[in-house]
């Protein structure tokens, strides 16, 4: 079968882009044909191209300048390329993207049926629209399943509960990547599975063979991913770090760090470019999704405030620490970390922020996983991902004015 996925693949962030090609990995072991639905996030899809996209003359002489002056621009800038180069080249996109299914109308997608997730893809409140995700204008009778899709909320808003219920309704089977998702469902009358996040569903061998990840000699070393941590801020104690346990020490910012940690005066941004050279502790603004990849493959350490960097620390056995988050918009999305640490891991995971992960990095023990836990895990939900998808099969060669079949709770 021609599988749609539908995700948000089409943007700078590490973890949205690589759970989307994990995916297309898991579906085509499965034996399907897979696509990935060109889905745009706004009409310049400038969250992918970023300033490649800028038509203004002031805005490219910011980067410029930013750039010369150590701000990270210039890396940010390669970062974007490198990204675009990787959805472009790893990810087979439908023939034409949209930005809202309204634009789909009379045009041919060219599948059979849709996977819907993963990521945080039904998420409202903070940041986007779950409405495209949850199917609302979509054709009728394109069949349609979610997989590892999260609302990333404890409760949906009293506003949104109708659209909701709408938009789960439009699904043959539910696959969700919280138990927190298995109760808003139920709250709103649908069944659904809990399943793994898909980057879970692809070995670690795969990730190295399939990205081409290449293995580093030297010291050891800790990778940093920071999403709301300010790099200038913990390099102090990531340096003594690096000192003391003869390490080097990489961190990777996300993809609106560069503008949250600027001291705000080019001086001070120079001064602190000139402060990092021969600094055992590199800023890595310019990596793209496979040097993401490859250094958590090359990594002895991790540390942390992301679910993604939890996932690929897990994938390839690394010692991690997580930051317990500051930022309410995260303590609202923190329980799909916390329900995967009490799951799958054993040790001293979370920390009350960098200084305290680091000395807990030093003194050990290191952090462990339930390989036995996770493999069957992973079992679980590939066997889950094929039965649904299996279920779809009858539904994709009906009428197109069939109406999308319903799960609903007994």
């Amino acid at each position: 079968m021609r599988i749609g996925v539908l995700t948000f693949h089409s943007q700078l962030n590490y973890g949205g882009v690589l759970q989307a090609w994990a995916l297309t990995q898991a579906l085509g072991a499965l034996g399907h044909e897979v696509w990935v639905v060109d889905r745009w996030l706004n009409a310049r899809n400038t969250l992918l191209w970023g300033p490649l996209k800028s038509r203004s003359p002031r805005a490219w002489h910011r980067w410029l300048v930013r750039g010369l002056t150590g701000c990270g621009d210039a890396g940010l800038l390669a970062r974007h390329v490198r990204t675009v180069r990787f959805v472009r080249g790893r990810l087979r996109l439908t023939p034409f993207h949209f930005c809202a299914w309204e634009e789909v109308a009379g045009r041919d997608l060219g599948v059979d049926g849709l996977v819907v997730g993963s990521d945080q893809v039904w998420h409202c409140g903070d940041w986007g629209e779950p409405r495209p995700y949850l199917l609302e204008g979509a054709p009728v009778g394109l069949p349609a399943i979610a997989y590892a899709a999260s609302f990333g909320m404890a409760a949906i808003p009293r506003e949104w509960v109708e659209t909701f219920r709408a938009g789960l309704g439009r699904f043959a089977a539910i696959g969700v990547r919280e138990a927190e998702g298995v109760r808003l469902a139920g709250e709103l009358g649908f069944r659904a599975t809990h399943v793994l996040d898909p980057t879970q569903l692809v070995p670690a061998a795969t990730w190295r063979e399939r990205l081409g990840v290449r293995r580093r000699s030297g010291p050891p070393r800790l990778v940093c991913y920071f999403l709301s941590e300010s790099p200038e801020a913990a390099w102090p104690a990531l340096e003594a770090f690096a000192r003391q346990a003869g390490a080097r020490v990489e961190v990777l910012v996300n993809d609106t760090a560069v503008v949250k940690t600027s001291p705000g005066t080019l001086a001070r941004r120079a001064a602190w470019r000139l402060r990092r050279v021969g600094s055992p502790v590199t800023i890595r603004y310019a990596a793209g999704p496979r040097e993401f990849v490859e250094a958590f493959a090359n990594a002895q350490w991790v540390l942390s405030d992301s679910f993604h960097a939890l996932m690929f620390a897990s994938i390839f056995g690394k010692d991690v620490r997580l930051l317990r988050p500051v930022v309410p918009a995260r303590r609202r999305m923190f329980a799909r970390i916390e329900e995967f640490a009490s799951r799958y891991t054993s040790g001293p995971l979370l920390a009350d922020g960098v200084a305290a992960a680091l000395r807990s990095l030093e003194a050990g023990p290191a952090v462990t996983y339930n390989e036995a836990a996770l493999t069957e895990a992973r079992d679980r939900s590939r066997a889950w991902l094929g039965a649904a998808l299996d279920s779809l099969a009858p539904h994709s060669k009906a009428a197109s004015a069939a109406p999308l079949p319903t799960r609903r709770q007994d």
